[in-house]
C-alpha cells in the first residue's frame, strides 16, 4: 500500500509542475487592466437573448449611452442592481438611454440555468434585453472581476465602469446617467477623468510589445505614457509589471510608488503593489495595503492578493475565507485558483493543490479559445 501511495504522490506533484509553469506563463501575460479601461474602444459583440434572438452592441451607437450590466442568479446583488436598472431605464429609455444584461452565470448554460434566468427576469419585470454569453467571450473581453458589474459605453468608448453595488458609488453612478438623460442635479457633479487618447494608444502599444517579448520597444512608450498623462495609472501598473517580469524589482516597486503618491487610493495599484510586497516577502506591508484595498471596492484580485498576502504571513484560515470571498465576487478568474492551489500546495495539501491548478488550467484553456 505505501509503494501505491508513493506512486500517486508523485503523480500528482508531477502534475503540479505542468499545471504550474503552464498557468505561470499565462498569468505573467495577463494584467488586470479592470477600473483602468475609462476612454478605450468598447468592445463590440453579438449575442442572442434568452428568446433567441441576436443583439449587439453597435445597433444602440446611435444611443447618448449603453449601460451594460453583467450579472447572474448566483450572485447575492445582481437581483438588486437589475430592478435598480429596470426602474431607471422604465422612466429614461426614451431620452437616449439603452440598457442591455448579460448574463454570466456559468461558461456554459443549462436548461436549468436557463430557467433561473428567466424565472428572474419575470419576477422582476424586466423590459431590456437580457443577453446570454457563450462560453463568456464577453465577460473576458471587457476585463470583468465582479459580479455584478457595470460598464457604460458613449460614443463608442467606455466611460464609466463600476464593480459590484457599492453603496456610494451606485449613487454616484447613477448620478452620471442622469446628466446623460438631461436631468439637472441639484449637487455639483465633477468632471468624470478620461485619460487622454495619445496615452492610451502608447499603452496600449507597449503591451503588445510585452506580449511579443520586445521589452526594449515596451520601456519608452510606457514612460511616454506617463508623460502625457501622469494621472492615467495603467502604464505604471503595467511598467511595474514589466520591471518585475525583466528581473528589475527596484524599479518595479518605484512605479508602484509613484503611482500611489498621484491617487493615493486607486484600488489597483495598491493590489498591484501589495501582492509584489508579497512576492517580495515583505508580507506585512502587504497585508496592511491589502487590507485597505479589499475595503474600496468589489475588486475580486485585492482579495485574492490578500488571500495570498495572509497565507504567506501563516493566517491560514483567513486566507481562506478571503479566497471564498474572491470566489463569490468572480468563479473564472484563473489566478484565484492559481494562488490558492500554491497556497495547498505550501501547506503539504496536495490533492487540493492539484484541483486548484488543474481548475486555472481549466479556465486559462478557455479563455484561450
Amino acid at each position: 500500500m505505501r509503494g501505491v501511495f508513493g506512486k500517486e504522490k508523485i503523480l500528482i506533484v508531477q502534475a503540479l509542475v505542468f499545471i504550474v509553469v503552464f498557468v505561470a506563463s499565462f498569468i505573467h501575460t495577463a494584467t488586470a487592466q479592470a477600473l483602468l479601461q475609462i476612454g478605450a474602444q468598447a468592445p463590440d459583440f453579438s449575442l442572442k437573448d434568452i428568446e433567441g434572438k441576436d443583439i449587439s452592441l453597435s445597433q444602440y451607437a446611435q444611443k447618448k449611452a449603453v449601460v451594460v450590466l453583467f450579472w447572474s442568479t448566483w450572485s447575492a446583488k445582481s437581483p438588486n442592481a437589475l430592478k435598480r436598472f429596470e426602474d431607471f431605464y422604465k422612466k429614461y429609455k426614451d431620452r437616449g438611454i439603452q440598457v442591455i444584461a448579460i448574463n454570466a452565470d456559468n461558461q456554459t448554460i443549462s436548461n436549468e440555468d436557463m430557467e433561473k434566468i428567466k424565472n428572474l427576469g419575470k419576477e422582476l419585470d424586466i423590459t431590456f434585453p437580457m443577453l446570454l454569453d457563450k462560453a463568456l467571450k464577453t465577460f473576458h473581453e471587457y476585463s470583468v472581476i465582479a459580479l455584478p458589474s457595470t460598464i457604460i459605453v458613449s460614443e463608442g468608448k467606455i466611460t464609466y465602469e463600476l464593480p459590484g453595488l457599492p453603496l456610494v458609488g451606485t449613487e454616484d453612478m447613477f448620478d452620471y446617467l442622469l446628466v446623460l438623460a438631461g436631468e439637472q442635479l441639484k449637487k455639483k457633479m465633477e468632471p468624470k477623468y478620461k485619460p487622454r487618447h495619445d496615452a492610451i494608444a502608447d499603452t496600449n502599444l507597449a503591451r503588445g510589445f510585452v506580449k511579443k517579448k520586445r521589452y526594449e520597444m515596451a520601456y519608452p512608450l510606457f514612460k511616454k505614457a506617463i508623460e502625457k498623462d501622469p494621472k492615467y495609472m495603467l502604464p505604471y501598473v503595467e511598467l511595474a509589471k514589466l520591471y518585475e517580469l525583466d528581473g528589475k524589482r527596484t524599479e518595479a516597486e518605484e512605479a508602484f510608488r509613484k503611482a500611489l503618491a498621484i491617487e493615493s487610493e486607486n484600488v489597483v495599484v495598491m493590489s498591484e503593489l501589495g501582492y509584489f510586497l508579497t512576492k517580495t516577502g515583505r508580507t506585512k506591508e502587504a497585508v496592511e495595503i491589502l487590507e485597505k484595498a479589499v475595503k474600496v471596492n468589489s475588486y475580486t484580485p485585492a482579495h485574492y492578493y490578500y488571500a495570498y498576502a495572509l497565507a504567506k504571513n501563516g493566517q491560514m484560515e483567513r486566507a481562506l475565507n478571503a479566497f471564498d470571498s474572491a470566489l463569490s465576487l468572480n468563479p473564472y478568474d484563473p489566478l484565484i485558483y492559481s494562488l490558492r492551489g500554491e497556497v495547498y500546495e505550501n501547506g503539504k495539501m496536495l490533492k487540493e493543490s492539484a484541483s486548484d491548478y488543474k481548475k486555472a488550467l481549466g479556465l486559462i484553456l478557455k479563455i484561450k479559445e
